[in-house]
C-alpha cells in the first residue's frame, strides 16, 4: 500500500531555515545568494510563478548540494473543480526537475475562466469549500509524483462562518496531508475578523502536528476606516512583529516541523540574509535543538 501524502512528508529530514526565492528574479539573484551567502541559509524554496515552460535552465543552475523545496502556483485547490490538465502536468514536470520532498500550493484561486488574476481569492470558509478542497487535493495527489503541502493564503476579506484554523485542520485530515502555516497570512485573516490584536486567536482549532513548514515574509499594514489590511511584500518589507510573536509562541509546539522559509523575493542581497539571520536568532533562542537536527546534504 502506498504511503499517504502526510506519511511521505514525515519521512523527509529537517531542512532547517530556507530562503524563498523567485527563480526569475534579478533581486535577489539566487545564484549570488548561493555563491556569496551559502552559510546564511540551509535550503531554497523555489518559486517559478506557476511557469513550467521556462524552468529547465534556471532549475539546472541550482547545485545538487543545495536542498530545495518547490512552491507552485495555479493548481487552485479551493476552486469548485480541479484545474486544467496542462497546469497539473506542468507542476509534475517541475517536481521531476527539482525532486523536492514536497510542493507548496496556496489554498486560493488564481485563475477565473482560464485567465490569471493578480489577486489571491482565498478559500471560502464553509463546509462546501472544505469538501471541494479535499476532493481537489486527493485528485491532484493521484496525478502528481510528489506530495503537496497546502498553505493558508493571504486574506484581505473573509467569507464564511468557519475559523481559518478549523478549515485548515479539516482539509489536512480529509486529504491526509501536511500543511504550510504562513504566519503573516494567519495574521492577515485575524485582521479581517477583528482579532488582529491576538494573532493566535483560535489556534487551538489547528492541529499543529500537521504543520510541516512555516512561512515568514515582509509586509505592510494599511489602515482604513474600520480596520487594517495586511499587504504581502515578501523581501521588500520588514517581517511584522505579529509574525515573529506567532513564531515564538508556536515553535515549541510544532512536533513535525521540517522547514522554516523566509520569503525574500524583491529583497536586496543583504536584506535577504539579514532576515534569515533575524529568524535564526529567534529559533536559536526558543528551540535550538531543532536546528541541531538539520540534515546536511
Amino acid at each position: 500500500m502506498s504511503s499517504s501524502p502526510f506519511e511521505r512528508v514525515l519521512s523527509a529530514p529537517i531542512l532547517g531555515l530556507g530562503l524563498g526565492i523567485d527563480i526569475f528574479d534579478d533581486q535577489p539573484d539566487f545564484r549570488v545568494l548561493i555563491d556569496r551567502h551559502r552559510d546564511g541559509f540551509d535550503f531554497l524554496e523555489v518559486y517559478s510563478r506557476g511557469d513550467w515552460e521556462h524552468t529547465d535552465d534556471p532549475f539546472a543552475r541550482i547545485p545538487a548540494s543545495v536542498p530545495r523545496t518547490y512552491h507552485h502556483e495555479g493548481l487552485d485547490p479551493v476552486g469548485p473543480r480541479i484545474c486544467p490538465d496542462d497546469t497539473i502536468n506542468g507542476c509534475a514536470k517541475n517536481q521531476r526537475l527539482l525532486n523536492p520532498p514536497w510542493t507548496v500550493e496556496e489554498l486560493a484561486v488564481r485563475h477565473i475562466d482560464g485567465k490569471y488574476c493578480d489577486f489571491f481569492f482565498p478559500a471560502i470558509l464553509n463546509e462546501e469549500c472544505v469538501k471541494a478542497t479535499i476532493e481537489n487535493l486527493n485528485a491532484l495527489h493521484a496525478r502528481l509524483p510528489g506530495p503537496l503541502l497546502p498553505e493558508n493564503a493571504p486574506y484581505e476579506f473573509s467569507v464564511g462562518d468557519m475559523h481559518l484554523c478549523e478549515f485548515l485542520t479539516r482539509v489536512a485530515h480529509g486529504a491526509d496531508c501536511g500543511l504550510v502555516l504562513d504566519l503573516g497570512h494567519l495574521w492577515s485573516w485575524q485582521l479581517c475578523v477583528g482579532k488582529g490584536d491576538t494573532p493566535d486567536h483560535g489556534i487551538d482549532k489547528l492541529d499543529l502536528s500537521r504543520v510541516i513548514e512555516v512561512h515568514l515574509a515582509g509586509a505592510r499594514i494599511e489602515k482604513y476606516e474600520g480596520g487594517q489590511i495586511y499587504r504581502d511584500l515578501h523581501g521588500a518589507g520588514p517581517i511584522p512583529e505579529a509574525s515573529l510573536y506567532l513564531l515564538r509562541e508556536l515553535l515549541p509546539k510544532l512536533s513535525n516541523l521540517r522547514a522554516i522559509t523566509i520569503e525574500v523575493e524583491d529583497a536586496t542581497e543583504q536584506g535577504a540574509i539579514e532576515q534569515a539571520r533575524q529568524v535564526r536568532e529567534v529559533v536559536q533562542q526558543i528551540r535550538p535543538a531543532w536546528l541541531e537536527g538539520v540534515h546536511v546534504a
